[in-house]
């Protein structure tokens, strides 16, 4: 999965009918904050803070920091600089998704799956298509064919800043294997994981994700790939990660056509499989 999500649903929502803890002014104040963001990254935004809801205040919308530090993390000194845990070149710098399979074995991770579970809100999520015969990327929004909101399955913890005594909340999002759309996209050579996907949860499975009584083999049931065919991937515009570009504008959720992209998804995944673009 990369790093790259939005939460832009600006409608009336009915994730009431399914999630009942919410109250209208929870409710509110979520339609308030996605009226603002359309493309947030976790590394470009410098960890931006999303909405969450949290195992131990079920019935409330908090915004916590996305990019994970967990309690022992800290300032390093290297070459020259004061690094936060949160700088490249920190070991704590790259937190923003965690792997579901190794949870329980992870000292970041492994503390936080029994109290810290967390539900990360969410109308969509970008991946980005390398293609190797034009040696471009294809920016991806992909979303729910069904459900114009739903909530990526997460983990979260508290650190204390030492240099300035702020207490700063942070999740991970939680991934798994890749369906079949998921490992078509998600194809970028350089990723340490190879194709992920993100754990995906619809209102109706939220308050179990939440449950205090959850086993670990009970959450593991919510591991599995969501299919593919209950999702939809739409490429949008390119030059999103750019430094320089404003990315966060409504625009960039509007479908573009690439002549290099014609036939949608299952057509890389036949190209890939001719041995057309690889």
């Amino acid at each position: 999965m990369c790093y790259s999500y939005s939460m832009s649903y600006k409608e009336e929502m009915e994730v009431n009918k399914f999630y009942q803890k919410l109250t209208g002014n929870e409710i509110q104040k979520l339609l308030d904050f996605g009226n603002q963001f359309y493309f947030m990254d976790a590394y470009k935004d410098w960890h931006p803070s999303m909405p969450v809801i949290t195992q131990d205040k079920p019935s409330e919308i908090q915004f916590f920091h996305w990019g994970l530090i967990p309690p022992f993390a800290k300032y390093i000194e290297k070459d020259g600089r004061h690094l936060h845990p949160w700088d490249f070149g920190n070991y704590y710098s790259k937190t923003a998704n965690a792997m579901m399979e190794t949870m329980a074995e992870k000292p970041t991770w492994k503390r936080l799956y029994k109290t810290r579970r967390c539900l990360v809100l969410a109308t969509g999520f970008f991946e980005f298509y390398h293609h190797r015969n034009n040696k471009q990327t294809y920016p991806h929004l992909i979303s729910l064919q069904d459900h114009p909101m739903f909530a990526f399955a997460g983990l979260w913890d508290s650190w204390n800043d030492t240099d300035t005594g702020e207490i700063i909340n942070s999740f991970s999002i939680l991934t798994t294997k890749p369906n079949e759309l998921m490992s078509v996209i998600h194809n970028n050579p350089n990723a340490h994981s190879g194709s992920r996907m993100p754990v995906i949860l619809l209102p109706q499975e939220w308050s179990n994700w939440l449950e205090e009584s959850q086993t670990l083999e009970g959450l593991m049931k919510f591991a599995k790939p969501f299919p593919s065919d209950g999702m939809k991937a739409v490429p949008v515009r390119q030059g999103l990660k750019a430094k320089t570009a404003n990315a966060n504008i409504p625009e960039v959720l509007e479908p573009m056509e690439y002549e290099a992209l014609k036939g949608g998804w299952k057509h890389y995944a036949q190209s890939f499989e001719q041995g057309s673009l690889f």
